[in-house]
């Protein structure tokens, strides 16, 4: 299709202008004749197959009903002559990428209002059970001192041109998308966040973190370099070296737990205050419907009918370092404490190889996932896999006995990882188990570890188990009680 010419007409608008033009695309600047409103119209180029139309309209479905100050409105989307369409608000101003091109780089303080307000955008999304797969500068619209997410609508057509083709040009920029995305995995809101820091590092330093190049190097950079320093650049701040390694992590699991904490985390790195734990671990805006953040989950749990007195849990003195065991007995474990659960073998060991088996994305845990996860946990701590307790616990996880306290995932694993240094696990068995299911599902029951050489450890314990973003179920807190 020819480009369209001011004062033609299409999808019910008079077209005035160009206002951008894009590999997807071209954006127009028009106005809506039923309405005699100005928007953008966004013809998307022929040639989608039907299931990517398909997604198409549903995703554009899906984004009009967003309703946020910081997301561009989304008014109508259609076809008409083989050209996907989106009809938009027209935001006067310019965008990110221009505003960089310009000026170079922001100041701490405005690249950081930047960031929040996007990142309060994509909790919005992510609610809506969107997850947007483009952030990048040229789709933050900026009117003075408001910014906008646009582009909603279009993302997973895009994702699916976003390919390296037979003459090994790539479709689409590389510098804002995740690893997991790069590699063909399967993509949630915590794709968004990587997005996000690396949108915070190219406001604060005019580059993004990780461009080479060619585009093979700068793919390989995301799959395997270190993030960069934004403090390196002269007038950033050190605090945001800290925000943008955490935005940047390989692993989805180490990154911020949603958008909005990533929006909070930079604008206490811009200020020079530091990020109170709740702002830390709680979205603005739920992550998906029906998921509760780690705030949440350890507000609700710790009301536990437990009196911590003796130190719990294995290793309460210290001892020797050893050879970690990280794989030892899985089976044997998964075998011998099943009983005890009243699960499965088959169930349990299918959950635990997936990672765990079918994950819906939104709504209350059931009681067997809960029951799923403490299992897994039992197994894990058995086998003294350092590698899946991590991946069992959200980032903010926390652990409660007698012995002391906990605050985060990389604490909660320093602890066990201590634990196995002094003792050799034989076993960690789970018995009387009571499962609750709901948004913040509990697993209560009591437990025994078998050490080498030394006495049995008993007591109770109380897993706390949530919904992360990507469905998967996780503990957010760990509180056990000695017997006495």
């Amino acid at each position: 299709m020819a480009e369209l010419a001011p004062g033609a007409e299409f999808a019910g608008c008079r077209i005035e202008g160009v206002l951008g033009r894009g590999g997807m695309g071209v954006v127009y600047r028009a106005t809506e004749l039923r309405l005699g409103r100005p928007v953008a119209l966004k013809l998307i180029a022929a040639g989608a197959d039907p299931s990517a139309r398909e997604r198409f309209e549903r995703e554009a479905r899906a984004a009009a009903a967003i309703e946020h100050p910081n997301v561009v409105p989304v008014y109508a989307a259609g076809e008409e002559d083989g050209h996907l369409y989106l009809v938009m608000r027209h935001v006067p101003g310019t965008d990110l990428q221009a505003l960089l091109r310009r000026e170079g780089r922001l100041g701490p303080g405005r690249a950081a209002d930047v960031i929040a307000q996007v990142a309060d955008a994509l909790d919005a999304a992510h609610a809506a059970g969107l997850v947007h797969r483009d952030v990048k500068p040229a789709n933050v619209l900026i009117a003075g001192e408001h910014a906008y997410l646009t582009d909603f609508g279009i993302t997973r057509v895009q994702s699916a041109q976003t390919r390296i083709t037979s003459t090994g040009e790539w479709v689409g920029t590389v510098d804002y998308v995740s690893p997991e995305q790069l590699r063909g995995d399967e993509v949630d809101a915590r794709s968004d966040v990587y997005a996000l820091g690396c949108l915070l590092h190219a406001a604060l330093t005019g580059s993004p973190p990780f461009r080479r190049e060619t585009v093979a190097a700068t793919i390989s950079a995301h799959l395997h370099d270190p993030p960069p320093r934004p403090s390196e650049t002269p007038g950033v701040p050190e605090a945001f070296d800290a925000v943008v390694a955490r935005a940047l992590a390989k692993d989805p699991d180490e990154r911020f737990a949603s958008a909005g904490s990533l929006g909070r985390a930079a604008i206490a790195a811009a200020t020079g205050r530091p990020l109170a734990p709740a702002e830390d671990e709680a979205p603005t805006v739920r992550l998906r419907a029906g998921s509760p953040s780690d705030a949440e989950a350890t507000a609700v749990l710790p009301r536990l009918p437990l009196t911590l007195r003796a130190p719990t849990g294995p290793a309460a003195g210290a001892g020797e370092p050893k050879r970690m065991h990280r794989s030892r007995g899985r089976r044997r474990a998964l075998v011998a404490t099943v009983a005890a659960l009243g699960l499965p073998a088959a169930a349990v060991a299918a959950w635990a190889l997936s990672g765990g088996g079918e994950r819906p994305a939104n709504g209350p845990l059931t009681a067997e996932e809960v029951r799923a996860a403490a299992q897994a946990f039992a197994t894990a701590y058995s086998d003294e896999d350092v590698t899946t307790l991590r991946r069992l616990l959200t980032p903010g996880a926390r652990r409660v006995a007698a012995d002391g306290r906990q605050d985060g995932r990389p604490a909660v694993v320093a602890e066990y990882e201590r634990q196995f240094a002094s003792d050799r696990v034989r076993r960690y068995e789970l018995s009387d188990l009571r499962v609750t299911a709901g948004r913040v599902g509990r697993a209560e029951g009591r437990y025994v570890v078998t050490r080498a050489g030394r006495p049995p450890l008993r007591g109770r314990v109380v897993l706390g188990v949530v919904r992360r973003a990507g469905g998967a179920a996780a503990i957010a807190l760990i509180a056990t009680e000695a017997n006495s």
